[in-house]
């Protein structure tokens, strides 16, 4: 029998990928939406959000499978990271429940969340994770923690890819700050890795592309550099001066009316020299491997930004 997977962010960036990938492997997705979605082959769009009960009821209705991926990356506001991140999971769990389903939840949750004195977001996502824990009752779960994600239809990294046409690479706080990385498709493939597996349930996982002891902020740039065959000035951001500028951004955002994603708090993250993925891991209980390298994964995310005329 096809195996139901409700997915909650489903338009988002990792969702987009998550859900063509469920579709190729043959799964019937039922999606929560925000917005209209045009008709998909073995896709069932559920309009509503995470404050819609009813949608969720019909969301999570003799599902399989549940995968929370719906999550504020940058907010206005510290509430508005803990009304989604953190209050949503447990609004999720209520509903479910509620009914009849006994899915298998799966949380895609973030490394943040191991360094929660860092950022309301970091806490937001650390007070998810609690809150499945406490709220799943006899609900098997798996909470999933990535590292930086990248890939086609990301946006946040197409500044990195910018940055260096202008030949410059700005790096935060240490070049030798090293950070974990996972290629988006990549990260599609663990879950539905995690999805077909029992011996995930009722634990936190790391998963990134494998490479040990993660990448430089250096190396990082240096690879984006030679892929772009430019040669960058580099040049490293104090914290101070990170600062200040995430202080004027959040400034300019209350005029111009946008949601900043440099912000003080940010800064605390981008700062930090420990981003990399220790604990237990996707590939070491499952048969996933991740396929992708920085290398590889930056060469077609940057085909991704010329075929749409982004760089």
């Amino acid at each position: 029998m096809t195996k139901i997977i409700a997915v909650t962010g489903a338009t988002g960036f990792v969702g987009k990928h998550l859900v063509r990938a469920l579709v190729a492997h043959g799964f019937q997705v039922r999606a929560l939406t925000r917005r209209p979605m045009p008709p998909s082959s073995n896709i069932t769009w559920i309009a509503g959000d995470l404050e819609n009960r009813p949608a969720l009821a019909s969301l999570a209705e003799n599902a399989d499978v549940f995968i929370h991926l719906a999550g504020l990356i940058k907010a206005k506001t510290p509430p508005e990271f803990y009304q989604v991140n953190s209050h949503g999971v447990k609004t999720v769990l209520e509903v479910i429940r509620n009914s009849s389903a006994r899915p298998h939840f799966i949380l895609l949750s973030s490394l943040a969340a191991r360094e929660e004195q860092l950022s309301s977001y970091a806490q937001s996502k650390r007070q998810g994770e609690e809150n499945l824990i406490k709220y799943s009752a006899d609900l098997p779960w798996t909470i999933l923690r990535p590292p930086a994600i990248y890939g086609p239809e990301d946006m946040e990294i197409l500044k990195i890819f910018k940055s260096i046409t202008w030949r410059l690479a700005l790096i935060p706080a240490r070049p030798d700050n090293r950070v974990s990385w996972i290629y988006a498709p990549d990260l599609a493939r663990a879950i539905i890795a995690v999805c077909q597996n029992q011996t995930c349930f009722g634990k936190i996982l790391d998963v990134d592309d494998g490479r040990e002891n993660g990448y430089s902020h250096r190396e990082m740039y240096q690879i984006a550099a030679n892929i772009l065959n430019i040669t960058p000035l580099h040049f490293i951001m104090p914290r101070p001066a990170l600062k200040t500028l995430a202080g004027l951004n959040v400034l300019f955002s209350t005029f111009f009316g946008y949601t900043p994603m440099l912000t003080p708090e940010k800064v605390n993250e981008l700062c930090h020299p420990d981003w990399i993925c220790r604990g237990p891991h996707v590939m070491r209980i499952t048969a996933w491997k991740p396929e992708t390298d920085m290398k590889q994964g930056f060469g077609k995310t940057l085909q991704w930004y010329k075929k749409n005329n982004l760089l």
